[in-house]
């Protein structure tokens, strides 16, 4: 799916309750998203208009024309080079475009299918829209952005997978799930967005140190929102059934036992099931920089 991200006045607007560090904050914030975006850049694409954008009073009493085009008077008021640097970046990486801010969110915000989506690249929600069409500065809002489109438009299970691993970047998805996710990705696509989000998202924060799966288990589900707990499977007669091959760093196939397990109870129109599962690893070091590892996804194994 091909993502448009627009620059516009209103990205930048309300500047003026902040401060100059605040400000600096969000731009280098900002600047760093976009970097991200560009990496992907044969499926998203940031656009600005210039007329449109450039008479935004951005930082007290300078509109983003004077903030781009005059950089030497801004240094005289202690403005950061790299903070001008950063918006530099930002335009200079943008495709130029003739659509205007009321063309954006009259007609291209609330346009999507399974090719195309749009949005708002902004400092601050623009409450007339609604927060799936946005990316509030912060990169975890480019994530939510197309983990939302991709659960809207799952498609394939091949492109399922391929765009959750740009997507998820802490979770590492075993080659297997192309397969097995098919069991369960038409019925459930937003439960499983949500149940590999929260897994990419709050895990790693719910280790205790010293490490104890158990306990790590039990405060990562007093944190998520799940429809049934996680848990552990606890029964080494089905260690060859959960298991998968993973490379480790020596090239070696290494068998990694993937016991913890989430469970889908329901499906995306609210049909219980206790036959849908994803199955992982919290990760081992010496495989993929110690990413966790997802050895699958899909019916009960």
């Amino acid at each position: 799916m091909n993502a448009h991200f627009y620059l516009m006045s209103e990205s930048f607007a309300n500047n003026d309750k902040l401060s100059q560090d605040l400000i600096e904050a969000k731009i280098k914030a900002l600047a760093t998203d976009v970097s991200l975006i560009h990496k992907h850049k044969d499926t998203n694409t940031v656009y600005l208009n210039f007329e449109d954008l450039y008479p935004q009073e951005f930082f007290t009493g300078y509109n983003l024309q004077q903030f781009i085009c005059n950089p030497t008077e801004l240094k005289k008021i202690g403005i950061d080079r790299d903070v001008i640097n950063s918006v530099n970046n930002i335009v200079q990486r943008a495709e130029i475009t003739k659509i205007t801010s009321k063309e954006v969110v009259s007609e291209l915000i609330n346009w999507n299918d399974q090719d195309n989506c749009h949005g708002l690249l902004a400092f601050h929600k623009v409450t007339s829209l609604p927060e799936s069409h946005q990316i509030v500065y912060g990169i975890q809002g480019w994530y939510e952005f197309r983990r939302f489109y991709l659960g809207e438009y799952p498609k394939t299970e091949n492109f399922f997978i391929d765009e959750c691993i740009k997507y998820f970047p802490k979770l590492y998805f075993h080659f297997n799930n192309r397969t097995s996710v098919g069991t369960i990705l038409k019925s459930a696509p937003k439960k499983l967005i949500h149940h590999l989000s929260e897994l990419n998202d709050k895990f790693d924060g719910c280790r205790t140190s010293p490490y104890s799966r158990r306990e790590t288990i039990r405060k990562f589900n007093s944190t998520c929102r799940f429809d049934q707990d996680a848990s552990i499977e606890g029964n080494l007669s089905r260690k060859n059934a959960l298991s998968r091959g993973f490379t480790n760093n020596g090239g070696k196939v290494e068998s990694v036992y993937c016991e913890i397990h989430l469970k889908l109870l329901l499906d995306d129109k609210g049909k219980v099931s206790t036959d849908r599962r994803i199955y992982f690893h919290e990760g081992k070091v010496e495989i993929e920089g110690g990413k966790i590892l997802v050895g699958h996804i899909g019916n009960h194994l």
